[in-house]
């Protein structure tokens, strides 16, 4: 049984005169240059704890964890950040823009009991690496906190999550804050304990689906462990970690594909290649990339297209046969992945017809990922790669039925939009003996 509670959230207080500029994106989509930016917007901006600079005298007493720690600790102690008096759920709505729509992403922030993901509570439908998970975990060692939420899915056909909180979202939120951007960020804390219940009830039943966050969820995973080796028990902070959770059936999720690039594929000719696809493939040709993807939204087939460097012309493939492919795929492969384009794409194409091996695909050697339709543009107008493939979005339907199926789908499968902000909400994970001084700050609530 899932356990979804209400926790005592760090937030930044009412010091903050423009609580827009101290909030950032997750860390793994900072640039080099967004992190300046955002260095240099505000010197209490979340970035200075969650992606802060490296320096090239960086020692293991003296870098960006010990740092972040450091100014986590100053910023409780000079008030910049209080802890909340009572422990709280946190509705979060994000009012943004995506393809020409304004669209609300409704959700609530708790803090979500850890388990291992072969205990089918908490589902993965992506593999991580270890780089990433050492970096958030050092990090969470130091700082004792989460500084980011993980996205989660949940499933909700009857809408039973919304009617229960409907009457919430038109109370007053706690922060009401627009950016630049015109991106509007509202939270509510929900403090009653009738409301409180009824959602901890609603969530005892249900599987989370790891939306975006895998390697923050494993990192939690780890960190609970090394605190019950260091404890020698059960912690009652670090069993649990910080869940952005929203229904799958809500409208204003948005989810991209990720396209892929290729270079550095040795022999590699155009022409032999399509006469390769051609076993597998209906191929013909869309006059450009708009036309394409006009024409693939309209068709229930998968669709997979592929771009050449200086061409605008977009080659488009349909699969002739599952059957046919099937040899490609992992032996206990299920229908519903077969049936993904990126899964085609990976098992198909990539290992299978280009000679890729998924060492190759988990490093990037010869592949990288673009995000937008006009970063596939820009990159066949200028640069000298290979080839560019095309996809069309996963359906959520795909992806909850991947999971529920035990099975992972390939590395970049999803971009969810937008990414949940980071800074509005933290959650201490400290434990019982730690020197951090997190319970004794300031309990006055914030309004950020």
């Amino acid at each position: 049984m899932l356990q979804f509670k209400p926790f005592k959230a760090i937030r930044y207080s009412e010091s903050i005169s423009n609580p827009a500029q101290v909030l950032a994106p997750p860390y793994d989509v900072i640039s080099s240059e967004e992190q300046q930016s955002l260095y240099a917007q505000h010197s209490n901006n979340i970035v200075r704890l969650d992606l802060g600079l490296t320096t090239p005298t960086d020692t293991a007493h003296d870098n960006r964890y010990t740092r972040a720690k450091n100014q986590l600790q100053q910023w409780l102690v000079d008030g910049t950040l209080v802890r909340d008096a009572d422990a709280a759920y946190y509705l979060y709505e994000h009012t943004y823009q995506a393809d020409g729509l304004t669209k609300q992403l409704r959700g609530v922030l708790g803090a979500g009991q850890l388990f291992r993901f072969e205990e089918g509570v908490v589902l993965p439908h992506e593999n991580t690496m270890p780089g990433p998970i050492q970096d958030r975990l050092d990090l969470t060692t130091a700082c004792e906190a989460n500084l980011s939420p993980i996205y989660t899915l949940f499933d909700d056909a009857s809408g039973d999550f919304f009617k229960l909180t409907d009457s919430i979202w038109n109370q007053a939120p706690s922060v009401d804050l627009t950016t630049p951007t015109q991106d509007r960020y509202r939270i509510w804390a929900v403090t009653s304990d009738a409301t409180i219940q009824a959602i901890f009830d609603f969530f005892a039943e249900k599987k989370l689906l790891i939306a975006d966050g895998h390697h923050r969820y494993t990192t939690a995973l780890h960190y609970r462990e090394q605190t019950r080796k260091q404890g020698g028990a059960v912690d009652p902070l670090s069993d649990y970690t910080l869940l952005f959770a929203t229904p799958i059936q809500n409208d204003g999720l948005t989810i991209y594909p990720t396209h892929r690039v290729i270079f550095d594929v040795p022999n590699f000719s155009l022409s032999s290649f399509k006469e390769k696809l051609a076993a597998y493939f209906v191929i013909s040709e869309e006059p450009d990339l708009a036309t394409f993807n006009q024409n693939a939204a309209r068709t229930t087939e998968k669709v997979l297209g592929i771009m050449s460097p200086g061409g605008t012309s977009v080659i488009r493939l349909v699969l002739k046969n599952t059957d046919a492919v099937d040899h490609f795929f992992p032996g206990d492969a299920s229908p519903v992945l077969k049936g993904l384009d990126v899964a085609i794409l990976q098992y198909v194409i990539l290992q299978g017809i280009l000679g890729y091996t998924l060492e190759d695909i988990r490093q990037q050697k010869g592949i990288r990922y673009l995000k937008s339709t006009q970063a596939v543009l820009d990159t066949v107008a200028n640069e000298p790669v290979q080839a560019v493939f095309v996809l069309q979005s996963t359906r959520l339907d795909e992806m909850r039925d991947v999971c529920l199926n035990g099975e992972k789908m390939p590395q970049k499968s999803t971009y969810f939009y937008p990414k949940l902000i980071t800074g509005l909400v933290l959650n201490p994970v400290f434990s019982a003996e730690s020197s951090a001084p997190l319970t004794h700050t300031n309990t006055t609530a914030a309004r950020l």
